[in-house]
């Protein structure tokens, strides 16, 4: 996508952060953005914006280390137990990803719930309970940046969504990926 801020991509004239806030929203008790660039161009959305605590630009488990340490010091409230992560650059998802992910996480007595569509992994689309913070950190210091790499360290389950909205789980990476989804606008 030319090296942009995915997020800001717009979709229907609206930016794809947008998309996502608006259908996340309802799933969690707090959203925050996790930003570790351009963060004065996601003021407007009046959101707390957590920048990445080190090794900024080194991947998304980063992005998530960064946020559980605002959790833990900022934002935490009484029941606050959970990380949810949503990808910015996904517009669609389903409305109940959360609470499958939570079941799915607290009936198999796991540590972190991520999701499956379609045979792909999406291990963005997650849930991750605070008390991972340490093997986060560590694999960060390891030089480890991506949270489905350390997926064999940590209780998981994977939830498989089937038979969602076709729309669900399109990752705009590509201008052809956008096209695709501005058509979906259309219909």
């Amino acid at each position: 996508m030319g090296f942009c801020d995915k997020a800001l991509i717009r979709l229907g004239g609206t930016p794809l952060i947008e998309h996502v806030i608006r259908n996340s929203s309802n799933q969690v008790g707090q959203l925050v953005i996790s930003a570790n660039r351009n963060s004065e161009k996601f003021e407007y959305l009046e959101l707390p914006l957590i920048p990445d605590i080190k090794q900024a630009y080194a991947g998304p488990l980063v992005g998530i280390l960064s946020a559980m340490y605002w959790m833990i010091s900022v934002g935490k409230t009484p029941d606050s137990t959970y990380l949810a992560c949503f990808p910015a650059d996904v517009p669609w998802f389903p409305d109940s990803l959360i609470k499958q992910l939570t079941r799915a996480l607290e009936t198999q007595c796991k540590r972190v719930a991520w999701s499956e569509s379609r045979g792909q992994v999406q291990p963005l689309f997650s849930l991750w309970s605070l008390e991972t913070l340490p093997v986060i950190e560590q694999a960060v210091a390891n030089g480890q940046f991506g949270p489905k790499l350390i997926m064999p360290l940590i209780d998981n389950v994977l939830v498989k969504f089937k038979n969602t909205d076709h729309r669900h789980f399109l990752n705009i990476n590509t201008k052809k990926s956008l096209q695709v989804a501005e058509s979906f606008i259309k219909t």
